[in-house]
């Protein structure tokens, strides 16, 4: 249970961190069949999609090293899920970021396009 309420707790500071940036949220833990999208964003006709990882210490690595070339691709399909069961038909600019919140600080990692 604790794991869960970390993770909670740190989806909660990176969403305030974005909104405070100026970042429209336009849903939270949308899962599919790809996995969970954590956060997708919307600002100035550009999609941020956002894989938080919270984390107390290193002990399970960095939250950019648990982000593999395979997550980033099923993150890309539960967005095309997204678009398709919401009749999103905006086109617009994509990125992918890893956010890792610790000690309830907010760090990017690195943007994939």
């Amino acid at each position: 249970m604790f794991k869960k309420n970390l993770g909670k707790l740190g989806e909660k500071i990176a969403r305030q961190y974005y909104q405070s940036l100026g970042w429209k949220v336009l849903i939270q833990n949308f899962y599919t069949r790809y996995g969970e999208l954590d956060l997708v964003l919307e600002k100035n006709q550009k999609i941020l999609i956002v894989e938080v990882k919270t984390r107390n210490n290193t002990n399970f690595g960095f939250g950019e090293e648990s982000v593999s070339n395979k997550k980033i691709k099923n993150l890309k399909a539960a967005w095309q899920i997204f678009k398709m069961k919401n009749k999103i038909t905006i086109n617009c600019d994509l990125e992918i970021c890893v956010i890792e919140i610790k000690n309830k600080k907010a760090k990017i990692y690195r943007f994939y396009l």
